[in-house]
């Protein structure tokens, strides 16, 4: 007598073959037409519909589908989301960098941060140009951000050896030099001691004049100032100078990110760079006769002068001088600073 009785059922599944595999939950009346009960073993061949490919099968087929199209079209939305790329320097000091919109020939905006920050100071403005026509590149100078931090001297000639080793790695020549506070003098430093040319922004940078008039009393000042890191008590002299940076408009969260990462700045590092800052050495008095903008906040303590100064450095000058702005103007008054920048960088595309 033959027991071996056929059954047909349908129902959609998606099986791996040669995987042991569970029915559950059959139903009542399927049991009673197989004339089984719980525990009773059964003997199961699968078979794929023919002509009918199983509605499982269609719905991960879409899913999968999705998935790479989204993954083709998927853009970043802040900079935090942009590849991190490294350069080494000095046969082992790594350099922290992202790029965006990396092509050759590329219209490019480097952009170099200040005084313990870091590239994400620059938020603002790869919001604003992630969908122009120029690549973006972001540096973390040494000793700052995801950089390495070692035991050298921070001097200029470091910080434009890194700037120089990343836009050589990629193939930059020229580009828009945007630097802040530190990174302005960095940004001139490079353009006056490598091969790089094209356009410099400033954005409320530091300078030292040593032109033969300055007086004893801004020497002394200028010392004191490039000193005051030297001690135990760094993080709290860097969180006093982090206060003194807000202007009446600056936002709260502006401060909140300078105190979130300025005060990190390994003792050793925020000493050397501010140091070798003031050195006479660092200060030629030479001409930029490339496209300069200067844009700077009357809270930072300016001149009367500064206009007449930039001039002097700068004959190509663009200058905007703010009022009651706090020091980070890239931050503070993004889509002011936003719009001159795409001003200028329109110079260097045409």
């Amino acid at each position: 007598m033959n027991t071996k009785e056929t059954h047909v059922f349908e129902f959609d599944a998606v099986i791996l073959q040669n995987t042991p595999c569970y029915i559950i939950g059959l139903r009542k009346d399927s049991r009673k037409q197989m004339g089984k009960s719980f525990g009773d073993p059964v003997h199961v061949t699968f078979y794929e519909r023919k002509g009918k490919q199983s509605l499982m099968k269609r719905i991960i087929l879409l899913l999968l589908v999705a998935l790479i199209v989204f993954g083709c079209s998927h853009q970043p939305q802040t900079l935090n989301e942009v590849k991190s790329e490294f350069v080494t320097i000095d046969d082992s000091v790594k350099v922290h960098y992202k790029i965006w919109n990396h092509q050759l020939d590329a219209k490019t905006l480097c952009f170099v941060h200040g005084f313990g920050c870091d590239m994400n100071t620059w938020e603002k403005q790869f919001e604003a140009f992630r969908d122009e026509e120029v690549q973006l590149v972001f540096i973390d100078l040494p000793g700052y951000g995801k950089s390495d931090k070692p035991h050298v001297d921070y001097t200029f000639d470091c910080f434009a050896h890194a700037i120089d080793k990343v836009l050589n790695a990629n193939s930059i020549k020229d580009a828009v030099f945007v630097g802040h506070s530190l990174g302005t003098p960095v940004c001139r430093h490079t353009l006056m001691t490598t091969d790089h040319s094209g356009a410099l922004v400033d954005v409320d940078g530091v300078y030292c004049f040593y032109d033969g008039t300055e007086t004893s009393e801004y020497v002394e000042a200028i010392h004191q100032f490039g000193h005051a890191f030297d001690g135990p008590d760094c993080r709290e002299v860097i969180m006093g100078f982090v206060s003194s940076l807000a202007g009446y408009d600056t936002p709260q969260w502006v401060t909140d990110y300078a105190m979130s990462v300025m005060p990190e700045t390994p003792q050793y590092v925020a000493s050397s760079t501010m140091q070798h800052l003031v050195e006479p050495q660092w200060w030629p008095n030479m001409q930029l006769t490339i496209p300069v903008m200067v844009i700077c906040t009357q809270n930072s303590g300016l001149e009367p002068d500064n206009e007449q100064k930039m001039q002097a450095l700068y004959p190509n000058l663009d200058y905007t001088e703010l009022t009651t702005c706090g020091h980070f103007i890239h931050m503070e008054q993004a889509e002011l600073f936003n719009t001159k920048l795409k001003e200028i960088a329109k110079l260097l595309c045409c």
